[in-house]
């Protein structure tokens, strides 16, 4: 986000409010999703999700989304943010990673 007025709650407000407004309208070809599947690995065996005994054998249900996102303004033109989101992920983990 661009530098706020003032350090006001309003102001800081404002300026997020900005950046969301400037992000443009989703693509699917900006999103990525998909659904764990079975495996082993390290002598360890993995279930799918369609093996969990809650879910429809025929599911098609995500447990994997990726999108990127970008934001129409001169600072951020062209630059790609990255969410991704899954369950059943190897690690468990919650981070931000800025690339030049």
């Amino acid at each position: 986000m661009e530098t706020p007025v003032s350090l006001g709650a309003e102001d800081i407000r404002n300026r997020k409010a900005r950046v969301l407004w400037s992000m443009r309208q989703l693509q699917l070809e900006d999103v990525v999703v998909g659904q764990y599947k079975g495996h082993n690995e390290g002598g360890k065996s993995y279930h799918a999700y369609i093996d969990d005994p809650t879910a429809p054998k025929d599911s098609l249900t995500p447990t994997f989304a990726a999108a990127a996102l970008f934001i129409n303004n001169a600072r951020w033109d062209g630059v790609p943010f990255l969410m991704i989101a899954g369950k059943a992920l190897h690690t468990n983990q919650k981070r931000a990673i800025f690339l030049a």
